[in-house]
């Protein structure tokens, strides 16, 4: 039997390893008193979670990208060091999960000469240089669990790969919004949307006017347990009815059915309760003290 090293796999996950490093040295500068509650490193990927209660803003995440971008194109070099747990905690470095550890631990610390950037117990594989990261980038941030969230970020290349990835939205953004360049696309959508509300507008405008001219001219009829019944055609929108009929028939005990599919809407004055009359004909649906709504083949039998 022989062991072979899949080299390419594991300098990728020793990238993505030093990085997560990098990335819990980022993040308490926003939370002092966090710490790791679960990760996971792969080819190119990392995973981390940690204790807090707030999500980090955009604003927030773009720093901490330009702080770990910066601490790589720094090239500070990362030691391994086996030392006394004692000397370890010493030293500041961080331990999770409250595991027993034993006499001699590994400390692996990035540092800029003096200065420590990170210093944490670990026995995982690390590059020697941050350089070899060669780039980090967030994908995305989520609560997991009560006070828990996660990060999710690359290293080199799956970093180039998104950036080709956003670079293949943006161009075809250009091409559907007929824009010369992508600094441009957020005004011809700005643009697009007030259009498209001045439509909805008039649109709205136009179909309350041809609701009002049906409910002038349609057929209405009435009987012992309504003053008003109306039967529309199955295209009128049932959104804007129940305020336009208020207007209609005021204080008035109004049903209006749709006998093709059983749709119904009940509009009550406040002498009588919507839900005693959808409970006295057993219909399905929701209801309120002067409105109901719903769909039920019973609606037939009591108009």
């Amino acid at each position: 039997m022989r062991l072979v090293i899949d080299s390419p796999q594991r300098y990728a996950k020793m990238r993505a390893h030093t990085a997560t490093h990098l990335l819990h040295t980022a993040l308490t500068k926003y939370f002092p008193n966090t710490k790791q509650a679960g990760s996971l490193v792969d080819s190119d990927f990392l995973r981390f979670d940690f204790y807090t209660d707030a999500l980090l803003s955009y604003e927030q995440l773009k720093e901490i990208e330009t702080w770990i971008n910066d601490w790589i194109y720094e090239a500070l070099p990362v030691s391994l060091t086996e030392i006394s747990f004692d000397e370890a905690t010493k030293l500041g470095a961080k331990a999770f999960f409250e595991e027993k550890y034993w006499d001699s631990v590994r400390l692996i610390r990035i540092h800029r000469d003096e200065d420590c950037i990170s210093a944490e117990l670990c026995w995982g594989t690390h590059v020697s240089n941050t350089r070899e990261i060669w780039a980090f980038t967030i994908i995305s941030q989520e609560a997991v669990a009560s006070g828990i969230k996660r990060i999710i970020a690359y290293t080199w290349p799956k970093v180039i790969e998104k950036l080709h990835t956003d670079q293949d939205i943006l161009n075809s953004q250009i091409q559907i919004l007929d824009v010369k360049s992508s600094t441009q696309i957020w005004d011809k959508i700005t643009k697009l949307l007030k259009e498209l509300e001045l439509l909805k507008s008039h649109s709205e405008s136009l179909e309350n006017k041809v609701l009002s001219q049906l409910l002038d001219s349609i057929k209405k009829r009435k009987n012992a347990n309504f003053d008003t019944i109306l039967e529309l055609p199955e295209w009128t929108n049932f959104k804007p009815l129940p305020s336009l009929l208020r207007q209609y028939f005021p204080d008035t005990n109004t049903i209006l059915a749709y006998t093709t599919d059983w749709t119904y809407l009940i509009l009550t004055d406040w002498s009588i309760s919507a839900k005693s009359i959808t409970q006295k004909f057993q219909l399905k649906g929701g209801w309120s003290d002067t409105s109901a709504q719903g769909k039920d083949t019973k609606i037939t039998s009591i108009i």
